[in-house]
């Protein structure tokens, strides 16, 4: 049976004066590239739920990575 290893690595939503539409996606999209170049998967990303308002919000993204563990 095969055992995986997972990676949660959070990205928080830019938000500031200077960020621009896109800026977060793009962050994403670099530590993907990095990851994958270091053999982990993109597994999921994930908006986490907010315990404290009950609601999704997008303050940060839960980006889900997995490899075979060895």
């Amino acid at each position: 049976m095969k055992r995986y290893a997972y990676k949660f690595v959070e990205v928080m939503a830019k938000k500031g004066l200077k960020d621009k539409a896109g800026d977060t996606f793009k962050e994403c999209k670099r530590i993907i590239i990095a990851e994958a170049e270091n053999g982990w998967r993109l597994k999921q990303v994930v908006i986490p739920f907010n315990e404290k308002s009950g609601v999704y919000g997008a303050n940060c993204y839960q980006v889900i990575f997995e490899k075979e563990a060895d």
